[in-house]
Order: structure tokens, then C-alpha cells, then sequence
């Protein structure tokens, strides 16, 4: 008994541990996209080139998106997609990873080290890991992408 109440409690509490507290305005994560989107152009590129003769498999999940009626939405969706991408812990993309949280007023859980030993991929698998950890950082910078879109949309629209 006590172990159902304590998973119910760690499920309640779970989406409190992921979100992030940021009082921040779309407006003013919509000024700072002038900065992120060097970053975000210059991430996409490194990916993409690194990606060349590799193809992408379908994602497994379904990313979260922006929804364009919901204005608080932006600030969580881009956090957790931000987060998604640092946990890849890929170099391509560290500078925009810091530049989004820094542009949003938040920062990433970090995951916990595991401490059992790992056997060491052969080349050929660590290759196929990597390629799917791109796969992966392109997917979310996609969706970084039409967050920041719409954004930009409804400050057009607004003005």
C-alpha cells in the first residue's frame, strides 16, 4: 500500500520537477530570438551536415509542440524541448541549449550518472547511437523552429 502511495505522489509531483517557474512574457522571449536563432541556424547546420548520407527513422513519440492559441505554452514547450536536446549531450548543440534556457529564465534537471558499468559499444553501434541522437536534436530543433515562428506571428499580428 504504501508503495502505490508513494508512486501516485512521485506522479503528481513529476510534472512539477519538469516544469520550469519563469514568469518571462512571450513578448520578451520573442525579443531574444534575434540571438537564438544564430544559434539555432548554426546548430541545424552542424546536424545537418553531420547527417548527410544518414537517414532519419520516425520518432518513436510524439514531441510537444507550440500551440498557437495558448500564449503560456511557449515558455514551457520551449523549456522542455531545450532540456530534451541537452540531455542528447551533443557538442553540436550546447551553444543553443544555453542561449534558449538563458533566453527563457531556466534551467535543466540534470539526469542522474548511473554508476554500473556499460560494456563499450563496437564502432558500427556507437555510430547508430549517434545518428539517432542527431536524428533526434534535428526533430527538436524543428519544433524549437515553429515555436519561435509563431511567436514572431503573433507579434506582427499584435502591432
Amino acid at each position: 500500500m504504501t508503495l502505490l502511495c508513494s508512486s501516485v505522489l512521485a506522479l503528481l509531483l513529476l510534472p512539477l520537477s519538469l516544469s520550469c517557474n519563469s514568469k518571462r512574457l512571450p513578448q520578451e522571449v520573442r525579443r531574444d530570438y534575434e540571438l537564438v536563432k544564430i544559434d539555432l541556424h548554426n546548430s541545424r547546420q552542424n546536424v545537418i551536415t553531420l547527417l548527410q548520407n544518414s537517414s532519419c527513422p520516425d520518432l518513436r513519440y510524439k514531441l510537444r509542440r507550440c500551440a498557437s492559441n495558448n500564449n503560456t505554452d511557449f515558455v514551457s514547450t520551449l523549456h522542455i524541448l531545450t532540456c530534451k536536446m541537452k540531455n542528447l549531450k551533443l557538442s553540436h548543440t550546447d551553444s543553443l541549449t544555453t542561449s534558449v534556457l538563458y533566453s527563457i529564465h531556466c534551467s535543466c534537471l540534470e539526469k542522474p550518472i548511473m554508476t554500473a558499468r556499460r560494456r563499450m559499444a563496437n564502432g558500427k553501434r556507437q555510430n547508430q547511437r549517434q545518428t539517432k541522437k542527431l536524428c533526434r536534436a534535428k526533430t527538436v530543433m524543428d519544433a524549437m523552429t515553429e515555436c519561435y515562428e509563431m511567436l514572431n506571428a503573433q507579434g506582427s499580428t499584435a502591432t
